[in-house]
Order: structure tokens, then sequence, then C-alpha cells
């Protein structure tokens, strides 16, 4: 990797104490010329883009929609669930999920969603009934 350099200047206001033969830096201030200094990182390592949840098995994030809708349709009467409560059940297992991202991922899950459209993702395991409203489809429930 190639190294880069930056200059930048750093102001310190400190007070030196000298007491029993041991000297002291009692640091009061830094500033630093410029106040912000741009770093160019890269958004997510290699290997980790489109994944969530840690550890060494990384899931997508319509892995862990498909994963958790398949878990609320066992758990409810007429198998019917809402967004936010797709999202309350995965963070409890996977806490570094991204409430945005996920929500738009549940849109691009369901193809019957009027935004669906702006979310071409191809994938189509849920059915939007409407008002915020889904049903894991037929097919992804196996």
């Amino acid at each position: 990797m190639r190294k880069k350099t930056m200059k930048f200047t750093l102001t310190m206001q400190a007070e030196v104490e000298a007491k029993n033969g041991k000297v002291q830096l009692i640091v009061k201030d830094i500033k630093a010329k410029p106040s912000t200094i741009p770093l160019r990182v890269p958004a997510a390592p290699s290997g980790r883009k489109g994944k969530a949840g840690g550890g060494k098995s990384q899931k997508t994030i319509h892995d862990i929609i498909l994963e958790t809708a398949r878990r609320l349709s066992k758990k409810s009467e007429d198998a019917v669930f809402t967004s936010i409560d797709l999202y309350k059940s995965a963070i409890k297992k996977y806490p570094s999920l991204n409430k945005k991202s996920f929500t738009t991922t549940v849109i691009a899950s369901a193809p019957e969603h009027p935004s669906w459209k702006h979310y071409p993702s191809g994938k189509d395991h849920l059915v939007y009934l409407g008002k915020g409203r889904y049903r894991l489809r037929e097919k992804a429930a196996l």
C-alpha cells in the first residue's frame, strides 16, 4: 500500500510541573490546523459490501429479511407482518443492521409495493398487502 502524507499543525496549550525531581506535562488544549483532516478510507472493506451481522458467516440483508419473515410467519395466525415487525425481530439477532437500508430492502423484496420500481433487486420474497403490511410469498416460505 502506498503511503500518503499530509501537512497539518498542532497547537498545544500545556503546563510543565517539576516535583521531587520528576517533570510532568499537563495538556490544557490542543488545536489542529486545518480543523478537519480528510481521510480517504474505503466505505466498506472488500468482501463485506451488502453484508450484515458481522462474524465469519455474514448474510446479505435480503437473506436476513427472508429468514426473519419465515420466523414471523410461523408465529402469527394470518402470517401478516409489518416492516417494523421485521426490523424489531431482526435487530435482536443482527444488532448492526441499518434501519433505513433494512426498510428499503424490504420494499425491494415486494414487487407489489408502489416504490419497488426504484429498487431493482430482482427479489420477490414478500407480497405487499398495503398500509405497510406484508406476507411471505408462497415460494419463499419453503
